[in-house]
């Protein structure tokens, strides 16, 4: 009897030294590591899986717009691109930061050197940087950001980024109210517009999905290069051709230059001065044609939507907008 009482003391005490060691294994074993799951992992627009293993201090962005959302969201940057307009334009703290160059044309190098631990770029613009960024372990995640509805995306997005998520649903309500008090007061009236694209070499037409055809679609202007067959180069552009043009005769031209700016303007005005087929163009008869400031109509202006909209309502409809600041 006492045999076998000492062998279930043993048995008892086997049992407890086990249960006490298996709970001690799996303390040790974490069930959800916030540190081993990363900080944030991106699905960006070109389809890649990007994980952020810590919130990232060192970021480089490679688009004026990007710089402006993260600047206003809270976050700071230690590369941005060069600006080809006024330096008032850019976020008063990332003035003296290290630029990278011009938004078409980034120095790679440049970026490499900083050791960002993210680099913010635009899709169609920067892809082909991204595997010189991977093969020097720097995380990239390539956004879309060419209409409209892309900036309220982005907008969460970069709140997720720099952890400033409730700043960031403010910042959406704010730029739907402001749209919303520009759209309340539009007159119920049609007017035909043209958008030309401009460069040195050539001219082309804008359609809706470009930044200055969403801005005429949030003001129901009819743009007259809806319909038109897309450039094969662009989603965004269609020939462009001056018989159509006059055929159409649109009330607005709207010009979106890209390049020097002033040579641009100066070539554009001495065609339409010395060629018959422009002064017929009701837009040119009326002192029509307007040159629309590239950092607002160039690339897609972010968080300063409302005052593109703003600016190209005014032009149109000055008897309204003209005292809106």
């Amino acid at each position: 009897m006492k045999y076998f009482l000492h062998i279930k003391l043993i048995l008892i005490c086997t049992a407890i030294i086990t249960l006490i060691s298996g709970c001690s294994l799996q303390a040790k074993q974490p069930s959800t590591d916030i540190s081993n799951a990363g900080y944030l992992t991106i699905k960006d627009d070109a389809g890649r899986m990007v994980s952020l293993v810590h919130k990232p201090e060192n970021i480089v962005v490679l688009s004026p717009s990007f710089l402006d959302l993260l600047y206003a969201l809270g976050g700071k940057a230690i590369g941005r691109p060069n600006y080809n307009v006024k330096l008032d334009t850019v976020p008063a703290e990332a003035r003296n930061i290290p630029d990278v160059g011009f938004v078409y044309n980034i120095n790679i190098e440049k970026v490499v050197a900083l050791q960002p631990d993210l680099v913010i770029a635009m899709q169609g613009i920067h892809d082909k940087l991204i595997p010189v960024l991977e093969s020097n372990n720097i995380p990239v995640i390539v956004i879309k950001y060419k209409t409209y509805n892309d900036v309220f995306d982005k907008i969460a997005l970069f709140g997720d980024i720099v952890g400033t998520q409730q700043k960031a649903q403010e910042m959406i309500q704010d730029l739907n109210q402001k749209l919303k008090f520009i759209s309340d007061r539009l007159p119920n009236k049609s007017v035909k517009i043209a958008i030309l694209h401009a460069t040195a070499k050539n001219v082309t037409l804008e359609l809706d999905t470009s930044i200055a055809g969403s801005t005429a679609n949030i003001l129901h202007l009819q743009n007259v290069a809806t319909n038109s067959n897309l450039l094969e180069s662009s989603a965004d552009m269609a020939p462009y051709s001056l018989e159509k043009l006059v055929e159409s005769d649109p009330d607005y031209l709207f010009v979106v230059t890209m390049g020097n700016t002033a040579e641009i303007e100066k070539t554009m005005k001495e065609n339409i001065e010395n060629n018959p087929a422009w002064t017929s163009l009701r837009a040119v008869r009326d002192k029509k044609v307007v040159y629309l400031p590239s950092d607002l109509f160039l690339l897609n202006p972010g968080i300063r939507m409302p005052e593109a909209v703003e600016y190209m309502a005014r032009v149109v409809y000055p008897e309204i907008y003209a005292n809106d600041k």
